[in-house]
């Protein structure tokens, strides 16, 4: 029995130290995809910066001083805030960001902890995203030149829970659009590990949900339905029926539905061939493919030419980055409508 004990322990001590490790390798720091990799998606240098300039600035979030951008300043619809998705950079959301600026908003947008040009030796975890959204609604709400603006909060996945999730908290917001978003960190943490790594995941899934526990405190128990239903705001929530990342049918806000009772909520499930994934969920079907035809094509090409560049390729293939990150105008357009109407109920 005695020896039975001092295995145990070693099992669970050891589980502890392999959930630590693992933790903070899975929530690393993000940088911006090098432009000599292969990617898809907008950069900064790609759009007309005369007419989509920007405003760099600079807000404390956890003793971290997080990077931030400031768009269409001379705008007077309002304020869009983007909250982006774990693995993703501000700038992954460009062709968002312009067509809000061409809709008349002015747009906020952030790298979260440990993310890019904002400080951190990581991104923590997924409760983060919304701490960094608290600490971003706090900084605007002390600016004389947004606080006085209608707020409406767009996120995706990691940043789709922040936007529901923050509205547990008084912030003054009009409405919130959330792509593909969680319910709960924790339960992404147990679905994704129980899938990736089967029943092995439970022998050390307590130590897991104790670090976010101890990073985040009760705020790890907070949930994206609970602030839905908390404010009482017009909410619309995207999700996809194949999203292979937050799972319609498990652990996204979609899934918790049934919860809801906020009568200003709003789903659209993105099903049959208006399926869109997890990544694209806010882009053309014409997207999709696009990006499809160009890794295809890339990946051809490298098998061909080993020292090719990803430059001669795009040169090569005539590559269309905005073809590449084309929105689903009517779903954008639908928000933007949304969006509009919001703006009169705060």
């Amino acid at each position: 029995m005695k020896n039975m004990v001092i295995i145990l322990c070693l099992i669970f001590s050891g589980c502890a130290v392999f959930a630590n490790k693992t933790y903070f390798y899975v929530f690393g720091r993000i940088e911006e995809v090098p432009d000599t990799e292969f990617h898809t998606y907008i950069t900064w240098k790609d759009i007309d910066q005369n007419k989509y300039s920007r405003k760099n600035i600079y807000f404390n979030s956890g003793g971290n001083l997080l990077q931030g951008f400031i768009y269409g300043e001379n705008n007077k619809n309002g304020l869009v805030v983007i909250s982006q998705g774990l693995g993703n950079t501000a700038d992954h959301y460009l062709q968002i960001i312009m067509y809000f600026i061409d809709k008349g908003w002015k747009v906020f947008s952030y790298n979260n902890t440990g993310v890019s040009g904002s400080e951190g030796d990581s991104v923590r975890g997924l409760t983060q995203s919304l701490f960094d959204l608290d600490a971003a609604l706090a900084y605007i709400n002390d600016l004389s030149e947004l606080n006085d603006l209608p707020i409406m909060l767009v996120g995706h996945s990691w940043g789709g829970f922040a936007a529901c999730a923050v509205l547990n908290y008084q912030w003054k917001i009009n409405a919130v659009v959330s792509f593909a978003g969680f319910n709960n960190g924790n339960e992404v943490i147990n679905n994704q590990g129980a899938i990736k790594i089967g029943g092995f995941f439970y022998l050390f899934s307590k130590e897991i949900n104790d670090i976010e526990k101890k990073l985040f405190g009760g705020a790890s128990e907070l949930t994206a339905v609970g602030g839905i239903n908390n404010a009482g705001i017009p909410v619309m929530i995207v999700q996809s029926s194949d999203d292979d990342v937050i799972l319609a049918e498990s652990t996204s806000i979609y899934a918790h539905r049934s919860s809801i009772v906020n009568p200003l909520a709003e789903i659209i499930f993105l099903d049959g061939e208006n399926a869109a994934g997890h990544e694209f969920v806010f882009c053309s079907k014409a997207q999709r493919e696009y990006v499809k035809w160009a890794y295809d094509s890339w990946n051809i090409y490298k098998s061909k030419n080993k020292n090719g560049s990803k430059k001669q390729w795009e040169e090569e293939n005539n590559f269309d980055v905005f073809k590449a990150n084309e929105l689903n105008l009517e779903l954008m357009d639908r928000i933007n409508n949304f969006f509009e109407n919001a703006k009169k109920t705060r």
